[in-house]
Order: structure tokens, then sequence, then C-alpha cells
């Protein structure tokens, strides 16, 4: 059976992967020359470096079992790393008992009633019976308006903006389940690969062509059609193939676009109803460091950017000539003014902000910057959003839909894109 497989990112490598260990002849199609997603990286420092920051957590067992079964266990570390929270222009240290009940920005009551609302949270096993509830509407009477005012609500503001009350307590819960597996009393322990994702990513490259998948890199899926029971697939090239099986890893819209009449009104809707947020990534090099945590969440709705992750506080400079690496990470939509501004203009404006936090971190600091941007980013998770959930079989038969808004209740990840390969995967086995 011939298999298409629309993207190469970690889902569509999964699927293969699965795929071709069942003798399906398999191609992947990428309209960039790179394979991986969101996990590419540049070259920096003499080093590679994903454009945008990335780890682990201890309960991603899809992806340390990728890890494992590709020969790299040895280069996975998990080294300590701290959490800091941006209130009032200071960085206080965050993501311990201890360190709450130093956080001054909100009363001792708050302080407790906050901390037993996180333990209930990650007690709940059962995420529908909260999905039927924003996270606004449902922090604000347990835990108090100031306490969910300077914690909870500026984070639903850096990741989604003025849409922030529309996002569903569920997809809160499943931050906060997945955080607390690599939670210490010190701080968190977070998983990274020697060299670089990049590493993993050439490894599960090699892996495939090895065992006879085809990449067509470069190559972009313009149409997918269907005659008799052999679906078209036209590619940018004005080339066409057939196929058995056609799996898109696109994000909804594209994937609207490209399967067209092949999807029913219904799953159209469905589709068209998840609406997204944009990453804009600033990636900087520097002289010297800016705080001593790994990562910083802003808590000060006036600064606008959700997150400043500096990267060699979890791997050490040594490994970046003796150079800082910091992430200015940034989630918006069309509305915001930042959305289509040059990276010159970013920068400015960041600094204002960043020279406040910290007053000898200036652009003389600064070394390079680069700055990335991911359209389809963040899916909004709204309430009640298990019902409207695009299922990955499609009702054309033998057509398949495998992309991020599907990972549900979970986040978006590397683990999950491999954990839904892997599903899709079985279901064309087993049909």
């Amino acid at each position: 059976m011939k298999v298409a497989i629309i993207g190469a990112g970690y889902t569509g490598l999964s699927i293969g992967k699965e795929l071709i260990k069942k003798k399906y002849d398999v191609t992947i199609f990428e309209k960039s020359k790179n394979v991986g997603g969101m996990c590419d990286t540049v070259l920096i420092c003499g080093t590679h470096l994903e454009k945008y920051y990335r780890h682990i957590f201890k309960s991603d067992v899809d992806a340390v079992d990728l890890i494992k079964e590709l020969g790299l266990e040895e280069d996975l570390i998990w080294p300590g790393t701290k959490m800091g929270y941006l209130s009032n222009n200071k960085i206080y240290e965050f993501g311990t008992p201890i360190s709450l009940l130093k956080f001054k920005p909100i009363s001792f009551l708050d302080k407790i009633r906050f901390g037993l609302n996180v333990i209930r949270i990650k007690l709940i096993n059962d995420y529908k019976k909260i999905e039927k509830y924003t996270a606004e509407e449902w922090l604000k009477p347990r835990i108090g308006e100031r306490a969910y005012s300077k914690i909870w609500e500026p984070l639903l503001i850096s990741k989604f903006g003025e849409q922030k009350s529309e996002v569903s307590m569920a997809w809160l819960w499943g931050k906060i389940k997945l955080r607390s597996t690599s939670s210490t009393k010190e701080g968190e322990q977070l998983g990274y690969i020697k060299g670089s994702y990049q590493v993993l990513t050439d490894a599960f490259y090699n892996y495939l062509i090895d065992k006879g998948v085809r990449f067509e890199l470069n190559t972009e899926v313009k149409k997918v059609e269907k005659k008799d029971d052999e679906f078209i697939v036209d590619l940018n090239n004005k080339k066409s193939e057939k196929f058995d099986y056609v799996v898109s890893t696109l994000d909804y819209e594209t994937s609207v676009k490209v399967l067209g009449d092949l999807l029913c009104d219904a799953e159209k809707k469905r589709m068209s109803s998840v609406k997204y947020t944009s990453a804009r990534t600033m990636l900087i090099v520097a002289n010297k460091s800016f705080s001593r945590f790994y990562w910083t969440n802003i808590g000060d709705n006036d600064i606008p950017f959700g997150g400043i992750i500096e990267h060699t506080n979890m791997i050490k400079k040594d490994n970046y000539q003796g150079k800082t690496i910091i992430y200015i990470s940034n989630y918006m939509t069309e509305k915001n003014p930042l959305y289509d501004v040059t990276k010159e203009d970013m920068l400015k404006e960041y600094m204002k902000h960043l020279s406040k936090i910290n007053p000898e971190f200036t652009n003389d600091n600064i070394i390079e910057y680069h700055v990335y941007d991911q359209n389809y980013a963040q899916p909004i998770i709204t309430c009640n959003y298990s019902k409207i959930i695009q299922k990955t079989k499609l009702k054309t038969k033998n057509l398949y839909l495998c992309t991020m808004p599907q990972i549900y209740p979970e986040d978006r990840g590397m683990n999950y894109a491999i954990k839904m390969g892997k599903k899709v995967a079985n279901e064309i086995i087993k049909s």
C-alpha cells in the first residue's frame, strides 16, 4: 500500500516510522528543505540551536522511547533548572512551595489558596469535568481576584492575548499536570539532547531513509483529489503522484485548502472553528547573563512579551563559545502591534523593558539576534473542546488528519506529536 504523508515534522516522521515497519510504501512530502518542523535549528556560535526553545518533561515517555530506539539515550540529559516570575518589574523565584511563600505580590492567605488549588488541579483525573468552564471563571472564585490577576491572568494573556477569556480550564489543567511531572524541591528537571535536538532529528531522518521511506523535500502539496480508489496528489512542480492512503499533518486552515472537496461540510466547519495564535520568538546571543533563571514568566501586562528563557541557565555556555543564549517568547494575533514589525523595531521595544528589569543589561551586551515566526503555533482551546475535536480518520475512505489541534487535553509539544503519529499509523494498519 502506498501512503503519502504531508509534512515532515515529528508527527509525519512518526507515522512514517510505524508504517515502514509494516512494509508500507511511504512517501513524506515537505515544502521546506528541512525535516523536523518546529524542531528546526540554526547554526549559532558554531553549533546547532533550536529556533524555538526546546525541552521535554519526565512524563514525555513517547519522546524518551524514540530517543532510546534511535540509540541516543546517552545523549539525553536532565539538568536542573529554576523558574522565575516577574511582577512589578522584579523577578521572584517561583515554582516551588518555598518560593510561593516568599512571593510578595500576593497576601499570605492568597498564597495558601493558590497552593492548595494547584494541588487540587493535579488531583483531577477527568478533564471533562472542568472543560465546560473557562480558566478565568473556574479560578477566580477558588484563588481570589488578586492571585488570579497577578499570576494566572498574565500567563493567559501572554499565550492568547485578547482571547484569554475564552480559554478552557482543561487547557490550563493539562499544562499544570505536565509540568508537575518534572518538578523537584529545587525547581525542575528538563530533558535536552547534547548538541541540540538536531541530533535527534538527523538520527530520525537517517533511520527512515535506511528503512526505505522516500522523502520529497522542497515539495509542496497543492491539492489532493480522489479518482476511483486512488488519491491524486498534485505537487508544486506541476507533477502528480497516486497513493492508496493520504495523511495530512498540516494545520487546519492549510489542510482545508489542500484536501478541499474530500472533506465533508461538518469536517470543514469543525476545522474552521478552531483559531490559532502565532509565535514570534526572538533569539538573542549576548556577552552576559540576564538572570539566574532558565524560565521567567512575565506577570506585568504592560510588558509586550510573555517569557524570558535563558537557555544557558540549562545548558552550559561552554557549548556556545562562552556566550549567553536568551529566547524572548511571544504569542500574538494580527491585532498585536508587534505582529509584523521588523526585528529591529521589535528589539527596540523589548529593550525598553529588559533594561528596566535588569538595568545592567543593555544593547551593548547583544552580539546578534534573530526573530523566527510560526503562524500556527498555538490552537485556542475553548470550552467543551472535546465535542468539536476533529477525528483523525476522515469521512473519505483512507484519508487521515493528524495535527496539533487534535492533541487534547494535552497541550502541543514534541512528545504528543510523536504519540499522535503512532496513533494514526496504528489506525491505518488496523484498517
